[in-house]
């Protein structure tokens, strides 16, 4: 039997690279796709995500009354 607890560790690396792997690197993402593209809960999402905003260039802005989506913003220098 394995030990409790989670089983999987995800980094900031990951999250970034769900948003590099995509088609449309400029469309935003909510924390509910992010988690379903790693595989993950939404809570583990969000947290990664709320760091990686802190940390990075990620950006974040609500939509709705709890909703919000995040993105990297494409630089057009």
């Amino acid at each position: 039997m394995s030990p409790p607890g989670r089983e999987v560790e995800y980094t900031e690396s990951d999250v970034i690279e769900v948003f590099k792997d995509r088609d449309d690197y400029a469309e935003p993402l909510t924390a509910s796709e992010v988690a379903e593209l790693l595989g993950c809960s939404r809570r583990t999402a969000l947290n990664k995500l709320h760091d990686l905003q802190e940390s990075t260039d990620l950006t974040s802005k609500k939509v709705g009354g709890r909703s919000r989506v995040w993105w990297i913003p494409v630089r057009m220098d």
